[in-house]
């Protein structure tokens, strides 16, 4: 064998040694971080359940908190179709407060036009009651005087026949005037018995008649409709038509007229010209007397 040829195959076989080491190497290196990944990743498979399981309670609590939001959202329409209910109720009750204040007003107005009407009545049957009277003594001296007066007892016989006629027509009137008066009068006993406060129309003090009743408080006020509400009520004898006094220790404030009872609570209105000079206000808590 030639030289060249010994130092090929020396050559090779140190190639051959040296490739067989890389490759050793290689395949202990790729061994070893397998054998690294698997104890890693055994180590993470705790904590990736834990994940798992975090994120799984994590979804539920999100699915219970989106439940509980629906929930309040549709309290929250609930509570605001309520407050719409009871504002528009308010407002109902407003209209028919004012309508009962114009009917209010329409009756007194009515009752106030039938007593001139009545009075006027009353002053015509006494003009022609005297105008009578002085027709009768005119008869009388005709009379006494027929044997002068023949010429004028025709007229005067006439005269009387008139004069009967206008009587018949006054007493007449005066029947009607009063069943008039009457029903007027059984008009008003109606209206005492259903609580309206005829008083009050008359332009009279109720509180000068109204029986003294247990001192009360404000339990709400609303000055921009100049309704006040009140801690008294039937059970303490009020009735529609009474007149309290509103005040704060010494402090006046105003007075009140009661317009609606309740058991233990009552509905008034501010009585006009009769707030205080200090500009004071009335307040929740503020004293409620009769005098």
């Amino acid at each position: 064998m030639s030289l060249v040829a010994k130092v090929f195959v020396v050559l090779n076989l140190i190639v051959s040694v040296t490739f067989l080491i890389f490759a050793m190497n290689v395949w202990t290196a790729q061994t070893k971080w397998q054998k690294m990944y698997e104890v890693e990743k055994m180590k993470n498979v705790e904590f990736v359940a834990a994940g798992a399981k975090r994120e799984k309670e994590l979804s539920m609590e999100a699915v219970k908190q989106t439940a509980k939001n629906a929930d309040q959202k549709r309290e929250n329409q609930e509570l605001r179709l309520k407050w719409n209910k009871e504002r528009d109720d308010k407002q109902d009750a407003l209209v028919k407060l004012a309508t009962a204040e114009n009917e209010k007003g329409m009756l007194l107005a009515e009752n106030q036009e039938y007593i001139r009407e009545n009075k006027r009545y009353f002053d015509d049957i006494v003009k022609l009651k005297g105008v009578v009277v002085k027709q009768q003594q005119a008869v009388i001296v005709e009379r006494e005087n027929a044997v002068r007066a023949k010429n004028e007892k025709s007229d005067i016989e006439n005269e009387l026949n008139m004069t009967k006629q206008t009587l018949t027509a006054l007493t007449r009137d005066k029947r009607q005037i009063e069943e008039d008066l009457a029903m007027q009068t059984s008009r008003i006993e109606r209206l005492l018995k259903s609580g309206v406060p005829v008083t009050a129309l008359l332009g009279e003090d109720p509180s000068a008649t109204q029986p003294p009743v247990a001192d009360g408080r404000v339990l709400g006020v609303k000055p921009e409709i100049e309704i006040v509400m009140l801690s008294i009520g039937s059970q303490q004898g009020v009735k529609p038509g009474f007149q309290y006094t509103i005040k704060r220790g010494d402090q006046y404030i105003t007075k009140v007229q009661v317009e609606k009872v309740y058991p233990d609570m009552s509905v008034a209105h501010f009585l006009t010209g009769f707030m205080n000079k200090a500009g004071l206000q009335v307040e929740l808590n503020d004293e409620v007397i009769t005098r």
